[in-house]
Order: structure tokens, then sequence, then C-alpha cells
């Protein structure tokens, strides 16, 4: 089977095909769960032993949209397992003009998967909405210490480009989960560096998640170029007796919301294929 995961600069062609966009599944929970009296972002502070800054912000071509590669740099002893992220990204002037962390957001928009202890790792976010030119990002990451065993990153091979009439270049790869755990958010990220500088990324999420040993083919679709290095990182999002990222429909901490419901080591390994 192979999934997709299209960035949210294509949200007026996934309405037209029947698809929903990642607010329109927010909008559609918050209606399930039935009438909130008030909905807040999340109560994100920066955590001690880890430090997150931006390696570069790329505008989608219609200008709506921003993906951020963010470095994740752990001290030793301080592993996290699906920690918090907030990503402001601003223009040149300094001013905020897009955000993840916005009212019910999506926990996978709004979390990184894990982080190793004593090793920088990457994550990438696609999906940030912005209203301006984008000129850097300020990246705050938060979590507890996670004292047992992280699981390996997930196997990938090598991308593959791929030429989509409608879409442009997307990439392709199997994912294999060789972490023994079942993974719940399993978020596929791809970077594209050339000459060091960030010139394009995408992610992709493989619905369902995936359990041990299982394999999902998946295709993903750039922000920005994909002409350069490509860099593909599979970050585990459970450990052990399934800590870290809840499953689907799974009840979500209530950092994200101020009132109730009616209802109520070692560097994370990277494949990398030079292209052009």
């Amino acid at each position: 089977m192979r999934y997709a995961a299209l960035p949210l600069l294509l949200a007026g062609l996934l309405a037209l095909t029947g698809c929903e966009s990642t607010f329109d599944k927010a909008e559609r929970a918050r209606a399930e769960a039935g009438t909130i009296t008030q909905v807040t972002a999340a109560d994100i502070t920066q955590a001690a032993g880890v430090t997150a800054e931006a390696e570069g912000v790329v505008a989608s071509e219609d200008g709506l949209t921003a993906a951020v590669v963010v470095k994740i740099t752990a001290d030793k002893g301080t592993a996290l397992l699906w920690p918090s992220i907030q990503i402001d990204v601003l223009d040149a002037s300094g001013q905020v003009i897009g955000t993840n962390n916005i009212p019910g957001a999506l926990p996978n928009l709004i979390h990184v998967p894990s982080a190793p202890a004593g090793a920088t790792s990457v994550y990438v976010n696609d999906q940030v909405l912005i209203s301006g030119k984008p000129a850097s990002a300020k990246v705050v990451i938060d979590g507890q210490p996670f004292a047992g065993e992280l699981p390996k990153p997930l196997e990938a091979t090598p991308p593959v480009l791929v030429d989509d009439a409608s879409l442009g270049k997307a990439w392709t790869t199997t994912v294999t989960n060789t972490t023994g755990v079942r993974q719940e958010e399993v978020i596929v990220q791809v970077a594209v560096r050339k000459n060091g500088k960030v010139v394009g990324a995408g992610t992709a999420l493989i619905q369902g998640g995936l359990d041990p040993g299982a394999k999902a083919d998946v295709t993903g679709y750039f922000i920005g170029s994909a002409d350069g290095d490509l860099e593909i990182t599979v970050p585990a999002s459970n450990a052990a007796d399934g800590q870290g990222a809840p499953a689907e429909g799974a009840p979500q901490p209530a950092a994200t919301t101020t009132a109730p419901t009616s209802t109520g080591g070692v560097t994370a390994p990277a494949n990398t294929l030079q292209i052009g």
C-alpha cells in the first residue's frame, strides 16, 4: 500500500477530491467532541538540557505555507519522547508571520516524535501557514527527559524522485518498523540541502501507525527545491509499553484546551541521495 501526504498549500485540491486537510480534520474532531467553550494553543516552554534551532525556512510557491527544518541537540542523558514543539516563523523585521501552535492543532503538528540523548537530530514541519515572506524561525521544545530506552529510528530506503503530472516533483521511499514496538505516529521527514543550505523539505504521515516488522510505501511532496542532497529520517514516536505518541482517537493531554467539552549518544542515522 502506498501512502501520500500533501502539504497544506494543496488544501483546495484536497477539497475538490474529497480528502481532508489537516485543519479540516481538526475542525471535524472538535465538532465530534461536542461544544467547546474555549480552545487555545498549547502552553510550550523551553526544556532544560536540549536546544532546538531552525536550520532553514522555505516558503511554498504561492507564499502561503512554510517548511521549517529544525536541528535538535540533546545533552547526554536528556532523551526526549513525543515532546511538544513551537515554531514561530519570522519575517525580516522579526515579526511572527506564522506558527504551528494554533488552537486545535493536530498532535503530530506540535510534537517531535523523539530526540536521542547526546546527539543531534532533525525535525521537519512543512505545514506552517504564513502571512508574509519568511526570513527565519524561532523554536521552543518542551518535555521531560525520557528515562527508558529510546528506540532507534525506523528504516527507510533512500528516497527516489518521481514526477507528478499535477503536483511536480515527489519523493518515494519504503519504511520498515524495525523498532520492535508499534509506532502510532510515523512521520517520514525529508530535508534537501545544497551547498550546506536548506533549499527544500517535505513530510509524509503513515496513517494508522505501523506494527513491528510492518512496511509501508510512502510518497511525499516538496516545499522548495528538490535539487540537492536528500536526507530522510523516520524517528520513533513510541517506546516499550506504548510510551510516547497516543493511539489514533485516544484522548489528548489537556494542555491544548482551557475548558472541558460538553461530552466530556549517537547521531540519528539518515539516508542521503545526491540529486543534481
